[in-house]
């Protein structure tokens, strides 16, 4: 009789590792995973670069070597925008709630919150980021974020011309 694995094929998203995955993806880092793809395996990406706080993923996936291995990937919010549902505490400040954050992530998985910020000596009606964020601690983060929608634009470069005007 074949043993057939009893573990749960997890949703795609970002995910913790706990443990090796293979030879290239050590235990406590970022990576995408997604259980559909060429291979027809579950596989993960890591984090090549962060542009504007968001990670951009290597192209090629690593297959996970086993169904078993699953077990050891510790589910992460997706990255984007959200707003304290309390006050946020850090050493040298205090974020109110209702704060409008963006959530990002450093290589080993840590949740970074990034400030909205409105910088008036600019003629333009934009808010900013940091570059840096204030490491939040993990299991803080499903109660204290409340997810935000905000619209983008369609990246130009990607559809080969120029973003649409809104009307």
């Amino acid at each position: 009789m074949v043993a057939v694995s009893t573990v749960a094929m997890p949703r795609c998203g970002l995910y913790r590792t706990t443990r090796p995955l293979g030879e290239d993806v050590p235990a406590g880092i970022l990576v995408n995973f997604h259980n559909h793809s060429d291979l027809d395996q579950p596989v993960v990406h890591l984090p090549v670069f962060s542009s504007f706080n968001r990670w951009q993923w290597d192209k090629r996936g690593r297959p996970v070597p086993a169904r078993s291995d699953l077990e050891s990937l510790r589910a992460l919010p997706p990255e984007g925008y959200y707003v304290l549902r309390q006050e946020a505490r850090f050493d040298d400040a205090r974020w109110p709630a209702g704060s409008l954050v963006q959530l990002g992530y450093d290589r080993a998985a840590t949740p970074l919150l990034f400030l909205a910020q409105r910088r008036f000596h600019l003629a333009e009606n934009t808010l900013f980021f940091a570059a840096r964020g204030m490491p939040f601690e993990p299991a803080s983060l499903e109660g204290a974020l409340e997810p935000l929608v905000v619209h983008e634009e369609p990246d130009p470069n990607a559809a080969g011309g120029e973003a649409p005007v809104a009307r």
